[in-house]
Parts: C-alpha cells; structure tokens; sequence
C-alpha cells in the first residue's frame, strides 16, 4: 500500500509555486523537490528513523521558505495516522494539503522591507 501526495509550495527564491512531493509507503515516507529528498523509515517498536543527509528544513531553507520547527513532525504524524489505518488516501491527501496551504501562508507573508530582504 502506498500513495502519493503533490503539494504546490510558494518558493520566494523563485517567485512561483514548486511541487513537493510526498510519497507514503508502510515501510518509509520521502519527501522530494526535484533531486533534493528527505526519508523517514519504519522501525518496530522505534520512532521512524529520518536516514538522509537532508532534512525537510534544509530542503525548504533552499527555497527560501522558513517553515516552522514542526513541520517535520507534522509530515511524520500524518504519515503514522495514515499507516495505521485512521485515515485513507483522500483523507492524507487533504491533510498535508492543509499544512501546504499553511505554509504558503506563512511564506507569502513575510516581510518584504528593504531591511528584512537582505536577511531573507
């Protein structure tokens, strides 16, 4: 069983939405923006172990989007909830679609003063 997930996220970096995808499986979920990927795998008995170089943080950071510090455990309660049956693929899918419409929030309301566009 697995799904996946397109989300459209505003990059100021580049002025324009970039596809994130978010592919759920039983054993990991990945999280990708073209080459760049971030992996949580599946342990028994263990929280999932997130086994890349990169987090979801550092891929975002790329774009020039700050999300939250929770964003990482987001992803991961959504993917856990949807492992273990409490929500379906529709419902997952509607789910991190809301944590993209909440960054996209966030991102296209940062300031944009002269001060703060020279820090990010």
């Amino acid at each position: 069983m697995n799904t996946t997930v397109n989300l459209e996220i505003f990059s100021p970096r580049w002025g324009h939405e970039d596809t994130y995808v978010v592919e759920l499986d039983q054993s990991y979920m990945e999280i990708r923006m073209s080459a760049r990927k971030t992996r949580a795998t599946w342990r028994d008995n263990l929280d999932p172990e997130w086994n890349t170089r990169e987090s979801i943080h550092d891929i975002m950071n790329n774009d020039s989007i700050y999300p939250p510090a929770i964003i990482q455990d987001l992803f991961e309660h959504a993917w856990l909830e949807w492992r273990n049956g409490n929500i379906n693929d529709q419902q997952v899918n509607e789910e991190l679609q809301e944590i993209a419409t909440w960054l996209n929030t966030i991102t296209r309301s940062k300031p944009r003063t002269d001060f703060w566009s020279k820090y990010f």
